[in-house]
């Protein structure tokens, strides 16, 4: 029997790519350097009739825009790994407060497409993340906590189905799907472009500050007093390892550090009395917390823009207590973090933990008041099995405090994906893509 994938010269406008030839290996690399993708092809789309083609053709198909979460994705054994980058359309309508944003735009570019008209669509951290990918896993950002998750504010997607078959979902077309979309983890349906909701932003502010490790108790601690803030405030703790690279402004370069990233939706007055606390805090490296555009909030995290080799685990806490700040402090501060170079702490609550009833998405939330991401170096094969130990031992040492829900688009592939989305949740994902993709062709659960 001849395989789907000797057809696909032939059947799409965009490129195909196979093992072997030249620039197989650019091809197929992910964000992630150290994810090992080895698909059976690689298709470039040019439109969305290309993923058609290749649904068409029988093919199983991992789709994937900018290659970020692509460890999730498991082995990809005849697999077409489906490129979609280049289905980069943004189109903003104002008036409706509304983006059409095609599979393959990058997070930065539809913050610049549509704070050009003074609006800001719920989008992550990270400039350089798919917008696509995030709102199908979750997808959350400084945004969040007022308007919730990316996916809560998809109102409508265009999709090739397994078979093929174009679509508009909406809450009235092919309601179900449309449920298992926002939040599912991009199963069921290839997504060609998702209609965003987006919220007017006539004043914000954002930044970072920065102090050396050994402070790492104080700066937790003014972090934990904001679990209470207005929900217009966004904020995120991270202890940092930075290298000694030109690029890295001189007081945190080659250092070991702890920040608050913080973002406030707002007048700068109310925002500089929340941040006052931490201000106080001597000793600072950095404070770059003022007033921005919208715009510029996918940059603020200072998150690299260049993919690198590095592995990590996500997971989320119910609360952030003393003694789990402590912890964190405590390791922080000694350096036995390392290898990792990154351990984040991300302030949830507000409308991410907010219930959007029967009519919301298949993740509309956390039950969960903070999330954990961790990750280091994974350039070879000992910096990597030396950060799996970390990270393993670091969820160990959280293991008091974390909740039972997982968080897909951070943590490795070894979860059960139905802690994700609770018993009835993931049985109802399971029922739509009985009906929409009943032979698993189509391959979901990262970032993309």
């Amino acid at each position: 029997m001849t395989s789907p994938v000797a057809s696909l010269q032939d059947i799409v406008r965009g490129r195909v790519i196979l093992p072997g030839e030249p620039g197989w290996d650019d091809v197929r690399a992910a964000w992630n350097l150290s994810a090992d993708q080895r698909p059976s092809a690689v298709v470039e789309a040019a439109d969305a009739d290309d993923i058609a083609a290749v649904l068409r053709a029988g093919c199983r198909v991992a789709p994937q825009a900018t290659g970020h979460g692509a460890e999730a994705l498991g082995p990809l054994d005849e697999t077409v790994l489906l490129k979609t980058s280049g289905l980069c359309g943004v189109s903003v309508d104002p008036g409706a407060r509304l983006a059409r944003v095609e599979a393959g735009v990058r997070a930065v570019d539809a913050a610049a497409a549509a704070a050009a008209h003074g609006l800001a669509p719920v989008l992550g951290f990270a400039g350089t993340v798919g917008v696509v990918g995030l709102t199908l896993s979750g997808g959350t950002g400084w945004l969040s906590r007022r308007h919730g998750l990316a996916a809560s504010n998809a109102l409508a997607f265009d999709v090739v189905l397994a078979s093929g078959e174009r679509r508009r979902v909406d809450v009235d077309s092919e309601p179900d799907l449309f449920w298992a979309l926002r939040g599912g983890g991009g199963r069921g349906a290839v997504v060609a472009a998702v209609e965003l909701a987006l919220h007017p932003l006539a004043a914000v502010s954002g930044g970072m500050l920065a102090w050396p490790a050994e402070q790492t108790g104080d700066v937790l601690a003014a972090f934990r007093a904001l679990t209470g803030a207005p929900d217009a405030l966004g904020a995120a703790f991270r202890y940092l390892e930075l290298p000694p690279l030109e690029m890295i402004p001189p007081p945190l370069r080659g250092r070991r550090i702890a920040t608050v990233i913080a973002a406030y939706l707002g007048e700068h007055d109310k925002a500089g009395d929340l941040v006052a606390p931490l201000r106080a805090i001597p000793g600072s490296l950095v404070d770059t917390f003022a007033p921005i555009g919208p715009a510029d909030l996918v940059r603020i995290a200072g998150d690299p823009e260049t993919p690198m080799p590095s592995r990590g685990d996500g997971f989320l806490l119910r609360e952030l207590t003393e003694e789990a700040a402590t912890l964190v402090a405590e390791r922080a501060a000694s350096g036995e973090l390392a290898p990792l170079s990154v351990l984040e702490v991300r302030l949830l609550g507000g409308a991410t933990s907010e219930p959007h009833g029967d009519d919301g998405g298949a993740l509309n939330g956390f039950a969960a008041s903070h999330s954990v991401f961790a990750g280091g170096a994974a350039h070879a094969p000992e910096a990597m099995a030396a950060t799996h130990a970390r990270l393993a031992q670091v969820r160990a040492q959280l293991a008091p405090w974390a909740a039972d829900q997982v968080i897909l688009s951070a943590a490795t592939t070894d979860r059960d994906p139905a802690r994700a989305f609770g018993s009835a949740g993931w049985d109802r994902l399971q029922r739509v893509l009985d009906t929409y993709d009943p032979e698993r062709r189509i391959v979901g659960g990262a970032l993309g």
